[in-house]
């Protein structure tokens, strides 16, 4: 029986380059703890404006239950990667699953298990003062299909979403897009069949596709890799494979930062694994093609459920769990140098 793809949300953003000539090696610094985010939580989504990163929603268990936030957290990031907590608002109403992402201080929060059913498979967004608030969330669009446990990027001025349909309701991976001045969805085709809970990373030519869980029996993860062209309408080309992942990995985050891709946590199958400290790294070659994996310094504590994100010239880790609750853990690293 295939396990239900909406376990967790993982979102990562695409951060601009830091002033100066500080560029990602395919190296990081050792991790480092930061201050816990104020609530914990995994199964959340994040987007970054500018040096802040929002982190959305999610749930913990608390007793026997697990109970949903409907709390966005502002992290100010400084140059030193220490992050300051604060409220900057409210989804409209509990959430996990959702996915998130920005365009300047516009953030975009998509779909997602709410606590009011009205606010599902809604493209809701705001904007974020220099005081780290956001304003009133406002519905931009809806979804043409329940898309929750993905990842999204804005790129020529389209909105970028993923998602994948089981075997018996199309068995595909797809990128819903629509222009970000007004909501005309066109959906395209990776022809690469369903992958659940697969890591994803956006550059500014390119969208990956990286391990996730298929649809055969006993819901085997892969460690299948494919990148895809983006368009200058943010049309996603046909998909082709590039370097396998060094192990099966789902449940975990990707992210893009200058001329390299990287994959923190996760984990090796879909039941019964613990989180991984798993971190990879693997350089962007010109056609859009990865070069061999490489192994980095291990997160301080195993990750799955979690949220990856830059901001600046830091990769930030925020909330997750080892294998149970989620949790306020929070790590940084220097990714640029």
């Amino acid at each position: 029986m295939l396990a239900k793809r909406f376990f967790t949300s993982w979102f990562f953003t695409i951060g601009c380059a830091s002033e100066g000539s500080a560029v990602a090696t395919g190296q990081l610094d050792v991790w480092q703890p930061a201050a816990a985010l104020p609530t914990a939580r995994a199964n959340h989504c994040s987007a970054v404006v500018g040096d802040t990163l929002l982190v959305i929603g999610g749930n913990t268990k608390i007793g026997d239950s697990f109970v949903k936030t409907d709390e966005i957290h502002a992290g100010r990031v400084a140059a030193d990667g220490t992050i300051t907590w604060s409220l900057a608002g409210k989804t409209p109403s509990p959430v996990t699953e959702c996915t998130a992402t920005s365009d300047g201080r516009r953030i975009f929060i998509l779909d997602g298990l709410y606590d009011r059913e009205r606010d599902a498979r809604q493209v809701f967004t705001a904007e974020l003062d220099d005081a780290g608030l956001l304003g009133p969330l406002t519905s931009f669009a809806t979804l043409p299909q329940i898309a929750i446990s993905s990842e999204a990027a804005v790129r020529n001025g389209t909105l970028l979403m993923m998602d994948t349909l089981l075997p018996n309701e199309g068995d595909k991976t797809i990128t819903l897009r629509t222009p970000t001045s007004a909501a005309t969805w066109t959906t395209d085709d990776w022809s690469i069949g369903f992958r659940a809970q697969a890591q994803y990373a956006f550059t500014d030519r390119f969208a990956y596709t990286l391990g996730g869980y298929k649809g055969d029996p006993g819901n085997p993860v892969t460690t299948d890799v494919f990148v895809a062209a983006i368009g200058s309408a943010g049309a996603i080309a046909a998909a082709r494979p590039t370097t396998a992942l060094p192990m099966p990995v789902t449940f975990g985050e990707a992210v893009a930062v200058d001329d390299f891709v990287f994959v923190v946590g996760g984990r090796g199958q879909v039941f019964g694994a613990p989180g991984t400290t798993s971190v990879l790294a693997a350089e962007i070659l010109d056609d859009g093609s990865l070069a061999p994996w490489q192994t980095l310094g291990a997160l301080p504590l195993a990750r799955t459920n979690h949220e990856l994100a830059l901001v600046g010239d830091y990769l930030v880790v925020a909330g997750g769990a080892v294998n149970g609750p989620g949790d306020a853990n929070v790590f940084v690293a220097r990714v640029r140098f």
